[in-house]
């Protein structure tokens, strides 16, 4: 028997982690182990409560990608006694090492000797290819396929022997989505990655996220994004006589951003080049020491070749939008790794490193030596993008162009809201969102590319979004459902995700107390004593 109990993500998009045992060859293992983010009080309590299992006991983390929401309490289980390994992409392990480390110094909640500690095991070695079989125990079976939220990023197909009583009966499987990117066969708009592989057409049961489970997304074309980047920039900077910040988050978007700006000059189908004054380079400052880290992964992991010749995760597209080779692609963020300045025709784009004792350059001397920054964190809370922000923000001759979520709290939230007069501010986040929405969501679950779904139908969780996200992407599942559109597959019952165990042999919630760990069964006790009290 297989079964599955939700520990994060519930009720809300941090914190992803599902608990599965596998009984006939007692396997116990975990789909991603996230930290819990948001606001202070109610993370703090969540990250450092204790695991609601023995992480001793744990033999494998398969993880989906490297975002700490899905992989950030590795490290605590490691250091309360996790000896087994995470499985992942190299990709994935390389970021999340980074990722880790920079936790390890902020969170308090483990030290760099956990992060160190923890035993990789990284499934796209040699002549690698995407559904490759990877043996966890008797009968259970996992299998990665290529996601497109960021790089590295993954579904996760588990498959068991399913039995009823004392008769084994075929394999079923469970797919785990991940975070899904939004990129789709007909329009790769982000600039990097390949789309999304689907679930199997044989799933029994598919967990999908449901971020945007409540809404849709009107930007998705490239050029419209593309020019809305370069008009921006151009017109501060050629007009206005200004400065541009880009507050970016460290991982993917900085990366993204780059190869937007590179695109720019070299489609050119907005003119850049003629835009820009005579003799005019436009200089691009990349400030993240984490970037620099990460583009190093880009540099080598991007353009990795498949066993059967073809990327395993760059979007040829984007050679063909930016007019440059994938070579020339890896070359750039190997170099803004090492530090090195890249020279584009009318664009110059250089990084910053670790700043070095008294002799460091100050954040007021980088500006007077570029047109735009590029600077993590992403909301202008900490890190460069702060520093910039307090510089530039009073002057109406600036522009702060944001690019992702700004939490509530955040100061990039303050900036949207505010009716000061300043810096000029532009929001571009819905144009680089790396999750997909609604309708990318539902074409995920409901899409069989050609193939046979099954008979019986499949059985949906839905984990990782908020309470009316969620609420109202189960009503969008059941109502597509009931359109019986030829060639999709069909669904049993969605479900929304909580912390019950799942009996994914027999279909339903376990209910026996047999079924429960002993920490589980004293809070059952406890809660029946005080039912008692009261009555």
């Amino acid at each position: 028997m297989l079964k599955i109990k939700f520990i994060g993500a519930i009720q809300g998009v941090t914190g992803s982690c599902s608990w599965l045992w596998h009984t006939g060859s007692d396997t116990q293992f975990l789909v991603d182990c996230g930290i819990f983010q948001g606001g202070p009080h109610h993370v703090d309590w969540s990250n450092r409560k204790p695991f609601p299992f023995h992480p001793s006991e744990i033999q494998y983390v398969l993880l989906t990608h490297a975002h700490l929401d899905h992989c950030g309490l590795i490290p605590k289980l490691v250091a309360e006694g996790f000896k087994g390994w995470v499985y992942c992409t190299q990709a994935t392990r390389d970021v999340a090492k980074e990722l880790l480390a920079d936790a390890a110094r902020i969170s308090g909640l483990y030290s760099q000797d956990d992060v160190d500690s923890i035993h990789w095991h990284t499934i796209d070695d040699g002549q690698f290819s995407w559904g490759r079989k990877l043996t966890l125990g008797d009968d259970l079976i996992a299998t990665f396929n290529r996601g497109s939220h960021v790089l590295g990023g993954c579904s996760i197909s588990v498959s068991w022997a399913k039995s009823t009583g004392d008769k084994p009966e075929d394999f079923a499987s469970i797919h785990f989505s991940g975070d899904l990117g939004c990129q789709t066969d007909e329009n790769p708009y982000l600039p990097l990655l390949k789309p999304d592989h689907s679930p199997y057409p044989n799933a029994e049961y598919i967990v999908t996220e449901a971020t945007y489970g409540d809404r849709l997304r009107e930007s998705k074309c490239w050029k419209t994004r593309t020019s809305l980047l370069s008009d921006t920039i151009l017109r501060t900077v050629t007009e206005k006589g200004g400065k541009v910040l880009i507050p970016t988050f460290a991982f993917h978007r900085m990366q993204e951003l780059i190869a937007d700006i590179r695109t720019v000059v070299g489609n050119d189908e907005n003119n850049f080049r003629r835009r820009l004054a005579v003799g005019k380079q436009l200089t691009i400052l990349c400030h993240s020491p984490l970037s620099n880290r990460l583009n190093g992964v880009y540099g080598e992991q991007l353009v990795k070749v498949l066993g059967n010749g073809k990327y395993q995760y760059l979007n040829k597209e984007l050679a063909d939008r930016a007019r440059w080779s994938a070579s020339e692609i890896a070359a750039l963020y190997t170099s803004l790794n090492r530090g090195r300045t890249v020279s584009y025709g009318p664009i110059k784009i250089s990084s910053v490193g670790p700043r070095k004792g008294k002799a460091a350059e100050s954040f007021r001397q980088h500006l007077e030596k570029c047109d735009v920054i590029l600077a993590s964190s992403g909301m202008c809370d900490q890190g460069p993008s702060s520093e910039y922000l307090q510089l530039l923000r009073d002057d109406p001759r600036n522009t702060i162009i944001l690019t992702g979520f700004q939490s509530k709290s955040s100061a990039g939230r303050a900036l949207l809201e505010s009716s000061e007069q300043g810096a000029e501010v532009v929001d571009l986040s819905s144009h680089y969102s790396g999750h997909g929405d609604q309708q990318k969501l539902l074409d995920n679950i409901f899409e069989l590319g050609g193939y046979k779904g099954r008979e019986e139908g499949t059985t949906v969780f839905i984990n990782h979004g908020e309470p009316g996200s969620k609420e109202t992407f189960r009503a969008k599942i059941m109502e597509r459902n009931r359109e019986g559109r030829p060639g999709q597959r069909k669904i049993t019952k969605a479900l929304i995700a909580n912390q019950d165990w799942f009996d994914l042999d027999a279909g339903d919630y376990a209910q026996d107390t047999e079924s429960l760990t002993k920490q589980e069964l004293q809070e059952e006790i406890e809660r029946l004593q005080k039912l008692l009290q009261t009555a």
